[in-house]
């Protein structure tokens, strides 16, 4: 997917299939110190930073929503082709990102962004969010990575910020 460039893609949630307009706006990345001061076990992100990937979701049609959303279950991040590993509660807090679980009322045209946080490579050149239906293909965004780890802020230039101390669910399969 180009820049700017989003997807239409089908969720089934609670009351009905509902249609959403997916964009990957922007991933901001990290510091090593960062990482390791929101994970429970810092020796395990050595070399790490912090990728929080910022979607926004159109809903386009289908039944308004009451009770929260699913649409962002589809979420990964990749850094130099390699899945990264989910950070579990630290993305609510992030500037701009919304808590998909808050979402009381969602009707057709409105839009949220949330965000998936991951632990990636501090020296990964390009980083993927990818976005799938149930079952589906990935629609791939990919974002060079490039700048030097001294500049590895938000794209607002402020640090990354959570809540206490995430948990960190290490391995290959990150499905809830």
């Amino acid at each position: 997917m180009g820049t700017g460039e989003s997807a239409t893609g089908k969720v089934a949630e609670d009351p009905g299939e509902v249609t959403y307009e997916v964009l990957a706006q922007k991933v901001d990345m990290g510091t090593e110190a960062e990482a390791a001061k929101v994970v429970s076990e810092p020796d395990k992100v050595k070399g790490k930073v912090l990728a929080v990937a910022h979607l926004k979701y159109t809903h386009k049609s289908g039944p308004a929503l009451t009770d929260g959303s699913d649409v962002h279950d589809g979420t990964t991040v990749f850094a130099d082709g390699q899945r990264g590993t989910v950070l579990i509660g630290a993305s609510e807090d992030a500037a701009g990102c919304e808590d998909p679980y808050d979402v009381d009322s969602w009707k057709q045209g409105e839009s949220h962004v949330f965000c998936e946080t991951y632990v990636i490579p501090a020296n990964a050149k390009s980083v993927e969010v990818h976005w799938a239906e149930e079952d589906g293909e990935p629609y791939i965004w990919k974002f060079p990575n490039g700048w030097p780890a001294s500049r590895r802020h938000t794209t607002e230039g402020a640090p990354l910020k959570t809540r206490g101390a995430p948990s960190v669910r290490f391995g290959r399969d990150v499905s809830p």
